[in-house]
């Protein structure tokens, strides 16, 4: 049976307001109610949907996946050669640190609040960590096809070792609240690929 537009808006306003509050204050430190009472529905529409806190955090993470990686896309997309395009993660990241206010990556600080690597939302912050690394690897991939000066780059290794500086930076700047350290890690990274390793 399909679903009305307003039980999919119902739907959807759960989950804006759960992007909002996860993000903001925490998954555990957010209770069922307050996400009831912001997104304006009841306790039946809001269980209808999402039986449990857990699911609904599921649905969060994949719809933070979406966003988070739309965000990363549109600033790749902005450069239109491979070595640009690659460069630009670091002013992605510049650029969404500054802009979320240090809070971080959503991913990340669920990992933190839910230690069993094997639970479910574990899954979903992993799968979003693989994607991260299958993009990286398409940018240095497009490099090395496309530059006959980088036709020998290493680029599982060079994949790697930007997704650990992607991901050092982001809880640096987090920890630190200062993003003086995507420079650091920018020009870490172009001595590594000067290398080709």
């Amino acid at each position: 049976m399909k679903k009305n537009p307003t039980e999919s808006e119902a739907r959807q306003r759960i989950i804006d307001t759960a992007l909002d509050l996860f993000y903001r204050q925490g998954y555990l430190a957010t209770g069922i109610n307050q996400v009831i009472a912001e997104a304006g529905v009841s306790k039946n529409t809001f269980y209808y949907y999402f039986p449990s806190k857990e699911d609904l955090c599921v649905a969060y993470l994949q719809a933070r996946h979406l966003v988070w990686m739309g965000w990363l896309q549109n600033t790749i997309d902005s450069y239109h050669t491979p070595y640009p395009r690659l460069l630009s993660v670091f002013e992605f990241l510049d650029n969404w640190l500054r802009d979320c206010n240090f809070r971080g990556c959503a991913f990340l600080n669920i990992a933190s609040e839910v230690p069993d690597i094997n639970h479910r939302l574990r899954r979903e912050v992993i799968s979003h960590k693989d994607e991260l690394r299958r993009v990286l690897t398409g940018l240095l991939d497009d490099l090395r096809r496309d530059d006959p000066k980088y036709a020998g780059l290493h680029v599982a290794g060079l994949a790697d070792s930007l997704y650990l500086l992607c991901e050092g930076v982001i809880s640096a700047c987090q920890n630190y609240g200062d993003a003086a350290l995507i420079g650091r890690a920018r020009e870490q990274f172009v001595s590594q690929l000067k290398m080709g390793k």
